[in-house]
């Protein structure tokens, strides 16, 4: 399941790029996925590209300074970032004990100086809160992908800072 190329995502990155939610402030990642290994799993290998997948969407090419925390046996990863423009990123990804691979948890949440978007990746749920209120958007056709970069580099540096507890760079 592809879930960077969602079309609720896509309808949320529309309302960021629309200035349908005003400039974009920051954006948030869960992704907590089923799997036989739980109990002791590589979280940020397994969902980690899609987490930064999302990201990359939302916030285009970018140079984030974030620092990342894991637990000892890799099952859970959560990072904190900020990129040169100011949008503050998120992400946080597990794995749990599960018959096989799939997702049990999937969100992504877009905040903006005028609003923000919820979009539950697994569900056709998408709220848009402004000044006016909240409303249900149909999802529309996904967008363009944002060229891949490096991803094993990127989750190489989310691993070194949950290993040493530091603040690392890196681009995306």
């Amino acid at each position: 399941m592809n879930l960077a190329a969602h079309p609720g995502l896509s309808r949320a990155l529309t309302a960021v790029r629309g200035a349908e939610i005003g400039l974009l402030r920051s954006v948030a990642v869960d992704l907590v996925v089923a799997d036989t290994s739980a109990g002791g799993g590589d979280a940020l290998g397994m969902v980690g590209p899609t987490a930064i997948d999302i990201l990359r969407r939302a916030t285009g090419p970018a140079s984030v300074d974030l620092q990342s925390h894991a637990t000892t046996d890799g099952g859970a990863v959560t990072f904190l970032g900020r990129t040169e423009r100011t949008v503050v990123v998120n992400a946080h990804v597990s794995v749990v004990a599960g018959a096989h691979r799939e997702y049990v948890r999937a969100t992504a949440r877009v905040v903006g100086t005028h609003g923000s978007v919820f979009v539950d990746l697994l569900r056709p749920a998408l709220d848009v809160r402004t000044a006016t209120g909240t409303t249900r958007v149909p999802f529309g056709v996904p967008g363009p992908d944002v060229a891949p970069g490096e991803t094993a580099a990127i989750l190489s540096a989310i691993a070194d800072s949950a290993r040493s507890a530091q603040t690392v760079s890196t681009t995306w």
